[in-house]
């Protein structure tokens, strides 16, 4: 199926959050289906991760934490195994449940991580704070870095700005096939004619759970993106929920990021879009200097 990539879509509120949580859970399950070259024997470490990334995003807006009967449910595993799991995650402190609900949310040890993460030289977290901050400010609406992993885009940072809107269509955590959405469609656009195909064929499958984002679709769209100089969403992950995004490039040059800003479809007319898209290439430009300069500041390798 072939669909135009300039066809308007329907308008539509964005959701409410435990929709959205609930939304970012098949995702997760989704994408597990196109993750078929891990070496043998590794599939009870994935089952603990898939289950750590659900218990991320199903707890994400709930203090109280996610249901071992929910986790169930979302997961399609056994009970008994779901349990078995949880079980080593708690020891280990990535997960824990809390005493009174008997919910699980992420632990310490999970946190501990995310910083540990977070303090890397030149981390792209670190170095995109302030722009997310100026972009939310400028634009007065949600603004995100998606970091490309793979041939996946996943959302890191969120900034909301100080206008009234909330788009709630991407969260921190969430992860989706390059060219679904505006951030991962800006990756993707960005990447070489023989990367592109090779994205394509490494999320075949996963993008069976992406009505409207057949290979001849995207191929459509890149050219758009690449044409405009930015990447625009136009409703098609949730419908009433569009984005516009650039690339963001390391110190080599390679598109490893994006930033990206999401409200209703009446906030992207033509004017507006290249204000936006301005807006956002002067700070992908800021974050690609940052890295470069965290790069040159580094050791040579086996020098002290």
């Amino acid at each position: 199926m072939s669909a135009n990539a300039d066809a308007p879509r329907p308008a539509a509120p964005p959701p409410e959050h435990g929709k959205a949580a609930r939304r970012s859970a098949s995702w997760t399950i989704a994408h597990t289906a196109d993750d078929t070259d891990r070496p043998s024997g590794s599939q009870s470490i994935q089952r603990a991760f898939v289950l750590l990334n659900l218990v991320g995003v199903l707890a994400r807006d709930r203090p109280d934490g996610v249901s071992l009967a929910e986790l169930t449910r979302v997961s399609g595993r056994p009970k008994a195994s779901v349990r078995r799991v949880l079980v080593a995650l708690v020891a280990e402190g990535y997960v824990e449940q809390d005493p009174d609900t008997a919910c699980y949310r992420l632990g310490l040890q999970a946190g501990v991580l995310g910083e540990l993460a977070g303090h890397r030289a030149g981390d792209l977290s670190e170095v995109s704070t302030d722009s997310l901050i100026r972009i939310a400010d400028a634009s007065t609406d949600t603004t995100f870095l998606t970091v490309r992993h793979g041939s996946y885009g996943v959302c890191t940072r969120r900034q909301e700005g100080p206008g009234p809107i909330r788009n709630y269509a991407l969260a921190v955590g969430d992860r989706h096939p390059l060219g679904v959405g505006a951030g991962s469609l800006a990756v993707l656009s960005a990447l070489s004619d023989e990367n592109v195909e090779a994205v394509l064929t490494a999320t075949a499958t996963t993008r069976s759970h992406y009505p409207g984002f057949d290979d001849e679709t995207l191929r459509n769209l890149v050219r758009r993106s690449r044409q405009a100089g930015y990447a625009l969403n136009d409703g098609r992950v949730i419908a009433g929920s569009w984005a516009l995004g650039v690339a963001v490039h390391d110190a080599a040059g390679r598109p490893v990021a994006a930033l990206s800003v999401a409200s209703i479809a009446e906030r992207f007319d033509p004017e507006r879009r290249d204000e936006l898209a301005a807006l956002l290439q002067t700070e992908a430009e800021t974050i690609h200097a940052a890295l470069t300069r965290s790069q040159e500041s580094r050791p040579a390798r086996g020098q002290p």
